[in-house]
């Protein structure tokens, strides 16, 4: 059997040459011995999304002052907060065993198995107690009052907890409302990571930070540092993400030392609203679920032909039968059809798409949604272990900026937020239960030597090139469909981006805006690097054409025990 290849990418100094992500020790500075302003905080939450959130609330109950940061002015502006389909709960004839199942299969075979049981059997205890007890989320349901269950592609049940097709909406919503509410949460908006700050033996003790209103900087020296950053699909051209999810807290992470783990693993949403010109629109999973169909723009259904699940098929197979269909035909997109449901039941499932399109003058009720595939979801990231620590000590972090490796090569449906609110609580538990004693208040607090003398700031042309550029060098080169040869353009065209945005942070002042880019840029180049060193195509990581390794393997269907995910 052929194992495929699971790429980790060691930060730690001694490595070889390509994979140096790590910040030279010299080029630290004492933070109290610079100009900047620095406060001692507890613990550090960088994200209001529901990984952030789920650590922050375990920690402020067990009477830990938490300081939360959102990059935002609106906390609610996070991924977590677009999210439409819904939350793994269970049902009745469900089990753990019945639901990792599932996982693995959508997984490719790939995924990390004690991963996939923490979620698969802490899963509904965390979903009742935070959500359900804590938080209060208004989840849909039956006329007995009973919570309302749907089902979604590549699940052999229906367990999935839903709020309409505002899901994530009614989560974040409920919980920061929680946070907000809570004596022992500070919460700080408008704040973006620039690095992390380490002591001199390595570990983890704050940030800087730059005020995006402002651009002042300052330092918060932790105890323990939460990464809950979110996702990246804002650095291709099309994506489901909000503007800004650019992967920054995966840049950070790997100039402080962090490892990561399966960055080549990008999953495609199949269907996202194509509406020329407009920003991708997300046409959540559950609505093939309750029975959406693909077809054509003559009216041939499709799905079946590639797949016996058909439009329940796993995402990255939705993708790709949808791409297929638009290079035989020709056209720009394909057609999402559900409107043989009843009108009145369509606009209260679907409230949100149904205004969204409406809006846009398409009723879903009467005729089909023009759909194309965009970035929307990251299965790799910063490695974690089972209780969300990285390899720097005391840095963990948790939802889609980390790679626990339970999704392995593809994610399921509805397993992301769930995922995040499991590792929250992990993060939480691990924090409580070390070994706080020693005193942190007289350790080293070096951060990155910053230049001062520039005095002009970059131009917005100039940075929003480099923004599009990358956009389309990854869209181009590392999509839903690669080539051994792109991946080798684009790593090459990544790497001259990297230079230049390098350059141009030398040369002048820094603000939020450029920061993140240049992390974008970063991170963009370590998934093309992952995915060029990643010879087997596997879910997600879908190599065609030129590659020596044969089509016939990209549905690898291997035994995930074989692989040894964690180094």
């Amino acid at each position: 059997m052929t194992t495929p290849h699971m790429t980790s990418i060691n930060t730690t100094p001694a490595k070889k040459a390509g994979f140096d992500y790590r910040v030279p020790t010299s080029s630290y500075t004492d933070a109290y011995a610079t100009n900047l302003p620095v406060r001692r905080v507890q613990a550090l939450v960088v994200g209001c999304g529901v990984a952030g959130s789920a650590t922050a609330l375990r920690l402020a109950s067990e009477g830990v002052r938490v300081t939360m940061l959102g990059a935002a002015i609106d906390p609610a502006n996070c991924n977590s907060y677009w999210a439409q389909g819904g939350i793994i709960y269970k049902s009745t004839d469900d089990s753990p065993e019945l639901l990792s199942s599932d996982i693995h299969r959508a997984g490719a075979g790939v995924c990390h198995d004690p991963a996939v049981r923490k979620v698969a059997t802490e899963g509904p205890r965390c979903v009742e107690d935070l959500l359900l007890d804590v938080s209060k989320v208004p989840f849909e349901r039956d006329s007995n009052g009973n919570l309302a269950l749907t089902l979604e592609a590549s699940h052999n049940r229906a367990r999935i907890l839903f709020k309409a097709d505002h899901t994530g909406k009614a989560i974040t919503t409920s919980m920061q409302a929680a946070v907000m509410a809570h004596p022992n949460i500070e919460l700080l908006t408008g704040r973006v990571v620039f690095d992390l700050a380490l002591n001199d033996a390595g570990d983890c003790v704050g940030a800087v930070l730059i005020n995006t209103s402002t651009n002042d900087m300052e330092v918060l020296h932790a105890d323990m540092t939460l990464l809950g950053t979110g996702g990246l699909g804002d650095i291709y051209r099309n994506t489901s993400n909000p503007e800004g999810a650019r992967g920054e807290g995966v840049a950070v992470a790997a100039r402080a030392g962090a490892n990561l783990k399966n960055m080549q693993y990008v999953q495609f949403h199949p269907t996202t609203l194509y509406i020329p010109g407009e920003r991708r629109f997300l046409l959540t999973e559950a609505l093939r679920g309750e029975g959406a169909k693909l077809r054509t723009k003559a009216g041939r259904f499709f799905a079946t032909d590639y797949h016996p699940s058909g439009e329940l098929a796993p995402r990255d197979v939705v993708a790709r039968m949808i791409l297929s269909e638009m290079d035989k035909t020709g056209d720009d997109c394909m057609y999402l059809d559900i409107s043989h449901l009843d009108s009145d039941w369509l606009k209260s499932r679907f409230p949100t798409i149904y205004a969204h399109c409406l809006a846009r003058g398409i009723d879903l009720t009467k005729e089909p949604m023009p759909v194309v595939p965009a970035a929307h979801y990251h299965c790799g990231g910063i490695k974690v272990d089972l209780a969300g620590r990285t390899s720097v000590p005391r840095l963990y972090a948790a939802g889609e900026v980390s790679c626990t490796g339970m999704h392995g090569a593809n994610r399921l449906a509805s397993t992301s937020l769930l995922e995040a609110l499991v590792w929250g609580c992990a993060v939480a538990s691990d924090y409580l239960a070390s070994d706080k004693s020693a005193s942190v208040n007289t350790e080293s607090v070096r951060i990155p030597a910053l230049s001062v003398s520039a005095t002009t700031m970059a131009s917005t042309k100039d940075v929003q090139s480099v923004l599009s550029e990358l956009q389309a060098v990854m869209w181009d080169h590392v999509g839903a469909t690669r080539t051994t040869d792109g991946m080798r353009v684009g790593v090459k065209k990544l790497q001259a981006l990297e230079a230049s945005i390098d350059r141009l942070c030398g040369d002048v002042c820094l603000d939020a805006t450029l920061v993140g880019v240049r992390n974008a840029v970063k991170t963009g180049k370590y998934i093309a690097e992952a995915a060029l060193a990643a010879p087997i195509s596997v879910g997600t990581h879908h190599i065609v054409s030129d590659d020596p390794v044969s089509d016939s393997n990209s549905e690898h269907d291997g035994d995930s025990d074989s692989v040894k995910f964690f180094d």
